[in-house]
């Protein structure tokens, strides 16, 4: 639902709704597009409104892309959430797709291209250590070291679904040790 619904404005806000609007104001005033004077008084009003209309008011003159900002932010961290989670399921290919379907320098993108780098390292990484393993170790010590090397890519792949999806920044260390990048998470 949007911040501001123009159909019900007699809906009662919670504090989760003046939180968004006490947000988009802050942007709005990082943006040069209101003064402190109007920020206080715009921000005493979204906190203490009560109804939809109270806290459209407070957001009233701002233009829709800075008002719908905290929707796009969302989904952005929807698609990033989802290019990490999908190479549970299609390895490279998930944060691929994503990627090329993102605009570029979105937060989409680059979650999308950190994913698709931490995938195609670690993926050669098991290869390598599948080759190592099974040459020079004993195969009672094979399985164990394959099981750990597993469950450290579902750990790293799960947790950095998880910190996208919540829009938190986050390196994979897997891609901090190894500094090559195979797609620009520059937003190129």
């Amino acid at each position: 639902m949007p911040l501001v619904d123009s159909h019900h404005p007699a809906l009662r806000v919670c504090d989760a709704d003046r939180q968004r609007a006490t947000q988009i104001l802050s942007d709005a005033y990082c943006e040069g597009r209101l003064d402190e004077v109007e920020l206080d008084q715009r921000l005493s009003a979204a906190m203490s409104a009560q109804s939809r209309h109270d806290l459209a008011a407070s957001l009233a003159g701002l233009p829709p892309e800075v008002r719908h900002r905290d929707l796009a932010r969302r989904t952005g961290n929807a698609s990033a959430g989802f290019a990490h989670l999908s190479a549970l399921f299609t390895w490279i290919f998930g944060p691929l797709l994503v990627h090329a379907l993102a605009t570029p320098g979105s937060v989409s993108r680059k979650e999308s291209a950190k994913a698709f780098n931490f995938q195609l390292i670690s993926g050669i990484l098991f290869l390598v250590t599948a080759i190592v393993a099974g040459t020079l170790l004993p195969e009672a010590v094979v399985a164990p070291v394959m099981l750990a090397g597993w469950l450290a890519w579902l750990s790293l792949t799960i947790v950095g679904g998880a910190r996208a999806l919540a829009g938190q920044a986050w390196r994979n260390p897997v891609t901090r040790v190894v500094r090559w990048e195979a797609l620009d998470t520059r937003g190129r």
